[in-house]
């Protein structure tokens, strides 16, 4: 009989693995050989859209407690469960990493922290940016571990990550970790995988242009109403698909109220589907408004698996950091665009590739995680 190899790093996700495409980027990439890590995560609700992510081989092993329901009676109970669980489970396996995916994940790597004090190196990566402000009015929880947080920053963490610099710099400026060990610190950018690129779209080749959304929606914090209107409007020339696994009401009604042909709500897509079907479209479009700082600051995953495939990228004008990324005299383009005033908007010029030249992107997560790789690993 084989033996089982030991423990040598636990991942703690409590949101559904599903619903993070760049924690299951991440899990692939660190499924080696030389590699044994234990994921632990709640299961995803009843009826989701997503297949269950079960790892690709016996080096990640992934444990699950039941779904979080939030309007449950006993949801206090299921949090709890998922805690203690967790810090049983590191107890038991007793890694030499812990690396846990925001503040709601914390509790459970902070205590082993504290009980193994220099024996285990803790990790933390962070998805969003989270502002001071917006801890304090979160839920009780999420204020409470982040307050724990808070007090082991300077001290008892071996790597801290976010997606992007600002986002990174916004919170050493918060907590005042500027004069730190700059070490500690990392970004680590939410790219899709380089197989992505075998799935290219024939741009063009239809006789509009194909528009496609992916990802959840927000009325109020995503240009919606703008875009639709938009489309509705050029009808003739322009066709919108969207793809989204979670949208507010008012998103909903909004949609539902559209009777046009060329806006279409299809299924929500899985991600391992995803390049297949981005490859039937000529632009990927990027809509968050300006509602926060986690949003201005930003260059969303869906910019990067856009571009993987051939697309274009429309994205919002006052999304600050991806601006940075914004080209217009090679393809494929990332333009910035006004979606308050589309109507000025120049799509004839905007999709026109004449006289450019391809450029091949770099941004795969093949060429990110090999630094957290390392790091786990000594």
């Amino acid at each position: 009989m084989k033996k089982k190899k030991k423990t040598q790093i636990v991942i703690i996700h409590f949101q559904p693995l599903e619903l993070y495409p760049p924690v299951l980027n991440f899990l692939k990439y660190l499924d080696k050989p030389e590699m044994s890590a234990l994921v632990l995560s709640t299961r995803n609700k009843k009826g989701s859209v997503f297949n269950q992510f079960k790892g690709l081989s016996e080096n990640i092993e992934i444990k699950r407690t039941p779904a979080i329901i939030p309007s449950s009676p006993f949801r206090i109970l299921s949090y709890s469960f998922f805690y203690i669980y967790t810090f049983c489970l590191l107890v038991k396996r007793n890694p030499k990493a812990v690396l846990y995916f925001e503040t709601i994940s914390s509790w459970p790597a902070l205590m082993y922290k504290k009980w193994k004090k220099n024996k285990a190196n803790l990790f933390v990566h962070y998805h969003e940016y989270v502002s001071l402000n917006e801890y304090r009015n979160n839920m009780r929880l999420v204020k409470w571990m982040h307050a724990l947080e808070s007090k082991m920053y300077e001290k008892d963490y071996h790597w801290i990550s976010h997606t992007n610099e600002p986002r990174m710099q916004k919170f050493m400026t918060d907590h005042r970790l500027e004069k730190i060990n700059r070490n500690i610190f990392h970004t680590m950018p939410n790219y899709p995988s380089g197989n992505w690129a075998k799935e290219k779209t024939a741009f063009g080749c239809a006789e509009k242009i194909r528009l496609v959304y992916v990802g959840s929606l927000g009325y109020d914090t995503m240009y919606l109403k703008e875009i639709v209107d938009w489309v509705i409007l050029n009808a003739g020339y322009i066709s919108l698909d969207i793809y989204s696994h979670n949208m507010d009401e008012r998103s909903r009604r909004f949609l539902q109220t559209i009777q046009d042909n060329h806006v279409r709500v299809q299924n929500a897509c899985d991600y391992e589907q995803l390049p297949a079907t981005l490859k039937n479209y000529d632009v990927g479009l990027v809509i968050y408004k300006p509602t926060s700082d986690n949003w201005i600051y930003n260059a969303p995953n869906k910019v990067f698996e856009y571009l993987a495939c051939g697309l274009d990228v429309w994205f919002s004008k006052t999304m600050a950091y991806t601006s940075t990324f914004a080209q217009e005299d090679v393809f494929p383009k990332i333009i910035p665009v006004d979606f308050e005033k589309l109507n000025a908007f120049n799509f004839r010029k905007a999709i026109n590739r004449e006289g450019l030249s391809m450029v091949e992107n770099s941004f795969y997560y093949e060429n990110v995680y090999d630094e957290i790789y390392k790091s786990l690993s000594e």
